[in-house]
């Protein structure tokens, strides 16, 4: 007695291909409707809102950061300009002398 596929309950070979091919395709369309439904959603808004916020944070604390050094060494040739006895930092006349 042969076994017959059909008979036995046993798939074929295409078959079992053509359902992993239906499997993959139902598995990649629920990941897309998964990804479009959080992109619509309030959720993914509100994570691109924070991570909007941190990069604001980021950007500002380096800046700053910047700002400080660059003031921080105008600041020390101030210091010593004033220290060999110059008066002023700035190449402009006292206010009111060029009148």
């Amino acid at each position: 007695m042969a076994l017959d596929s059909e008979s036995s309950g046993l798939m074929r070979n295409e078959t079992i291909d053509t359902l992993a091919a239906v499997g993959g395709k139902a598995s990649a369309t629920g990941v897309g409707m998964t990804g479009l439904g959080w992109f619509l959603s309030n959720e993914f808004f509100g994570l691109v809102g924070a991570f909007v916020a941190v990069g604001g944070l980021v950007l500002a604390w380096y800046y700053k950061r910047e700002a400080n050094r660059r003031q921080l060494v105008e600041h020390e040739l101030r210091v010593a300009r004033l220290r060999r006895g110059m008066k002023s930092d700035t190449d402009l006349a006292v206010l009111g002398e060029d009148d």
